[in-house]
């Protein structure tokens, strides 16, 4: 049973995300467990989801700092030894970065084996809020991750502010197994047929070539 630990974004929740990809769920294999967790910070909702959905509202981290960051992977890497293993980690915005910041210090350290993610879905990742891309000082430490190695699925929307973000992730990622679907719409995952679809049938390929490997 393939078990994917699902990650959301800032000013959201584990029942919010789980609501935004029911349908993505429904086309995959009923063998697939997702497990959804919520950041530890309370906060205030996002603007495009306090009119829809209840609080409460929670975020991995307040600030892009390297300090905040490495609290965030230390509450992963706890996370990943005592309810793992999981096969692979999907993360929406905010919940994408702090996967892929995961990933990639797992993969410095020789690690993916413990860490056991054979694969990675992102969703809308956004490594830095846009608006503080040039910040002075901001320790970005999500825009200069290593290497990911292992298989990605990138969904990224053509309207998105985090565009540029998300197309930079793609970047550190293995050529050979991202697969990256460009949705014409904006920081939000789709929920049309045809591109729920595209979704599912990624999400399968990348972990049946996670597995072999």
């Amino acid at each position: 049973m393939p078990r994917i630990l699902c990650l959301h974004g800032s000013g959201s929740s584990a029942e919010i995300l789980k609501s935004q990809i029911t349908n993505i769920i429904s086309l995959l294999p009923s063998t697939f467990s997702f497990d959804f967790i919520d950041a530890p910070i309370p906060c205030n909702a996002a603007p495009e989801l306090k009119a829809v959905y209840p609080g409460p509202y929670y975020q991995f981290f307040e600030r892009y700092s390297d300090a905040e960051m490495q609290n965030t992977i230390a509450m992963m890497e706890e996370m990943a030894e005592e309810e793992g293993p999981y096969d692979g980690v999907l993360g929406f915005s905010q919940g994408a970065s702090v996967a892929a910041a995961f990933i990639a210090r797992q993969g410095s350290r020789g690690s993916f084996e413990n860490a056991s993610f054979k694969m990675a879905i992102f969703l809308c990742a956004a490594l830095i809020p846009p608006q503080e891309e040039t910040a002075s000082g901001l320790a970005n430490t999500m825009g200069t991750l290593g290497q990911i190695d292992i298989p990605t699925v990138h969904v990224i929307g053509r309207k998105d502010l985090c565009e540029a973000q998300s197309l930079r992730l793609v970047m550190s990622c293995a050529r050979n197994t991202a697969q990256v679907l460009i949705i014409d719409g904006g920081h939000d995952i789709p929920r049309d047929a045809f591109n729920t679809k595209r979704i599912a049938v990624a999400i399968e390929y990348a972990l049946r070539i996670g597995l072999s490997g």
